[in-house]
């Protein structure tokens, strides 16, 4: 089986040393980096351009682009029968994200959207004890991520982004509140900018109104500048609550190969929860392989990242600046 990684800078490496026991090849228009990766990771071929790839007899195509061309090069590797996986967010318009997974049924393709916060040990870990109704009934979900953007490149161009830092960074975080919060009835929010170097907004707060009666609090900001330590997740019951040590995640980006999870060590009231830790990008690469070889369903429906982005669209529709 052959895997295709369509763009190796950047993020592209992080998908170039998790994907394992396939053959990898690569499409990069930049001779350096792609001189730097063929060197450091061992690939089949480069190919030289995204046609050539899609022409071929490789099997997956993985899309690390710019969210604005996430739905055309999708739908033509999908349209020339190649699986698909690509970067979050799925889209930029649920009306694109619409025909993409249309697209993928269509002419039967396992589609994925590569959510590792989805994958996440201590975030599965907390979704089980929610359902098992340890924590009794749910009032509130904290989830959060603050700090300071201030780099160069195209996500500093909304148009490329589809909005700011919440489209992209933060909606992992949302990924995460709805996982653990499930349907929800309405979102209070603003957005606003507040300095950082994206064009879009770089400071979201919202408010969910949850099905089952809790209510989530979401922040997320690549404004805050020196910003504190603070948990990620929390979870408060009427039995008992979770909320991640601040102190056991790592600081790192997620392009330094020794940060792989999305959060730290879990706390189950007030004590270390058992939680087994995996590297998160070799588990969502691993399972969606498995799920092309044994055509099985994907282990990340497309239709909860379509989710995600309607949540996302739902708090631009609600701020003042986006």
């Amino acid at each position: 089986m052959e895997i295709v990684v369509v763009g190796c800078k950047g993020f592209g490496n992080v998908h170039l040393r998790s994907i394992k026991d396939v053959d990898i090849s690569i499409v990069e228009r930049n001779d350096s980096v792609a001189k730097e990766v063929m060197q450091k990771y061992r690939i089949k071929k480069r190919y030289s351009s995204f046609d050539e790839a899609i022409k071929s007899d490789a099997d997956i195509i993985d899309l690390v682009v710019p969210h604005h061309i996430h739905k055309d090069m999708a739908i033509k590797a999908m349209e020339a029968g190649k699986n698909v996986i690509v970067e979050k967010p799925i889209a930029t318009s649920l009306k694109d994200a619409d025909e993409m997974i249309s697209t993928s049924k269509k002419h039967g393709i396992k589609f994925m959207v590569a959510e590792q916060y989805f994958f996440d040990p201590s975030v599965r870990y907390a979704v089980n004890i929610i359902k098992k109704g340890i924590l009794g009934k749910i009032g509130t979900i904290i989830v959060r991520d603050q700090r300071y953007f201030d780099k160069p490149g195209w996500r500093t161009e909304s148009d490329h982004m589809g909005g700011g830092s919440l489209i992209d960074g933060g909606i992992h975080y949302i990924d995460t509140l709805l996982n653990l919060g499930g349907n929800y009835s309405r979102i209070e929010s603003g957005d606003t900018h507040l300095g950082s170097s994206i064009q879009g907004e770089d400071n979201a707060t919202a408010l969910f109104h949850f099905n089952n009666g809790s209510t989530g609090l979401f922040y997320y900001s690549w404004a805050y500048r020196q910003p504190p330590q603070v948990p990620g997740i929390e979870v408060i019951g009427s039995e008992g609550s979770i909320y991640e040590d601040v102190n056991s995640r790592s600081q790192l980006d997620f392009k330094f190969p020794d940060r792989k999870t999305a959060f730290g060590r879990l706390m189950l009231n007030g004590k270390p929860a058992d939680v087994e830790f995996y590297d998160v990008f070799e588990k969502e690469f691993s399972e969606f392989i498995e799920s092309v070889k044994n055509d099985t369903p994907v282990p990340f429906d497309p239709n909860l990242a379509r989710r995600d982005l309607a949540a996302v669209l739902e708090i631009y529709n609600n701020g003042s600046d986006s």
